[in-house]
């Protein structure tokens, strides 16, 4: 028998198995068995903005209506792209540090859901959101996956002059990360991990007993990680696969269910509706905002009025509307604070004294105590 002849006859074997399995799938949900329910949570884009408490808590409370059997978390939020040789980040779309706020939400969102079997899929992780990644329990990841960038809360207390003061920022904040690692059930090595993924003076290495894997702060263990003084440590798909940190490598959603023991299950998106409805809202409220802002700064729109109430009224209707953004949406707070210094409470601070100025240019006073707002955008824009 030729060659052919016998992968012929392999290929119709293999046509018929697969026949055999599609039936055996099919008898099972014939059944009338319950498929499980699988909700998915996009967690796309910037950390603090994108992926939001407030975004969080509105997907707890449709979950709990829903009820599914699984959540599955995927997270999609770099700061630095993967086109290494050409890198154009953009400071303001760095993920936040609002770590406080990022405690309540995790907290939150794992206890109000603790029925609820939570994994946490990574697809990209590059920032404060690897902070995230690893306050669940269960992790998976995808092939081209990066879970780095942790060295920020290290780099963020360098700011201070004085060393003292520095070494007490750096405890602080490397402190407060190592309680995400904590919630992730990394507790008995959370001090390991944390220190070597957040501070670059620290080594990590694992030595394996059976089962379970043992971090060391050293590159002594059987597994080496990170033996530079220069970089912390950070995880691909397949260093993470290889010392357990993650469950396993997917490519889908299909592989990672597989992964987990179902063959079948039900997919509930309505996560992903509520993350990027939330997404497009706040981004489409920060662009107007910017939009009033600019045109304040620059006297647009003010009208061709000489009388000075006028213009302190026109003025006064920009800064509403965009204190009615900032307090509907606190990721546009969040996004204005950092780039003109413009908070929810400023604002209110700021409207009060136009309306004070408003009262005097009626009665025949001098107003303007409100009309100075600094520079433009990039240039002292902030108001202090």
């Amino acid at each position: 028998m030729r060659f052919s002849d016998l992968k012929f006859i392999g290929t119709l074997t293999a046509l018929s198995l697969a026949s055999v399995a599609g039936q055996a799938i099919g008898n099972d949900t014939d059944s009338g068995e319950k498929l499980p329910v699988v909700y998915t949570v996009e967690m796309n884009g910037q950390m603090g903005t994108d992926i939001h408490e407030d975004m969080m808590a509105k997907i707890v409370e449709d979950a709990k209506e829903v009820q599914p059997d699984v959540i599955v978390l995927k997270m999609n939020s770099a700061d630095y792209d993967k086109n290494y040789h050409l890198m154009r980040p953009d400071p303001k779309e760095f993920g936040k540090f609002e770590l406080e706020a990022y405690v309540g939400m995790i907290r939150n969102f794992q206890n109000e859901l603790a029925g609820t079997r939570q994994v946490i899929w990574v697809e990209d992780s590059v920032g404060v959101a690897s902070l995230i990644a690893m306050s669940w329990c269960e992790m998976y990841m995808s092939p081209g996956a990066r879970l780095w960038g942790l060295q920020k809360l290290h780099d963020v207390a360098q700011n201070w002059s004085d060393e003292d003061v520095r070494e007490k920022m750096e405890a602080a904040w490397e402190g407060m990360g190592k309680g995400f690692f904590e919630m992730g059930c990394k507790g008995e090595f959370a001090k390991e991990l944390g220190d070597a993924m957040m501070d670059p003076e620290n080594q990590l290495s694992a030595n394996f007993k059976g089962r379970k894997v043992i971090w060391v702060s050293n590159f002594d263990g059987l597994w080496g990680i990170d033996n530079s003084e220069e970089q912390v440590a950070n995880f691909d798909a397949q260093s993470a696969e290889d010392t357990m940190l993650s469950e396993g490598t997917v490519e889908s959603l299909e592989d990672l269910m597989f992964l987990m023991g179902y063959r079948e299950f039900e997919h509930n998106t309505q996560g992903d509706e509520i993350a990027a409805k939330h997404k497009q809202q706040w981004r489409r409220a920060y662009e107007k905002c910017l939009s009033t802002y600019e045109d304040m700064q620059a006297g647009r729109g003010m009208g061709n009025s000489t009388d000075p109430a006028r213009q302190l009224m026109a003025r006064k209707r920009m800064l509403d509307d965009i204190l009615r953004q900032m307090t509907r949406y606190n990721a546009v707070e969040r996004r204005m604070n950092d780039e003109y210094g413009l908070t929810v409470d400023r604002l209110k601070g700021m409207i009060e004294q136009i309306e004070d100025d408003i009262r005097r240019a009626r009665e025949g006073g001098r107003g303007g105590r409100g009309g100075s707002f600094g520079g433009g955008r990039g240039g002292g824009g902030k108001i202090r």
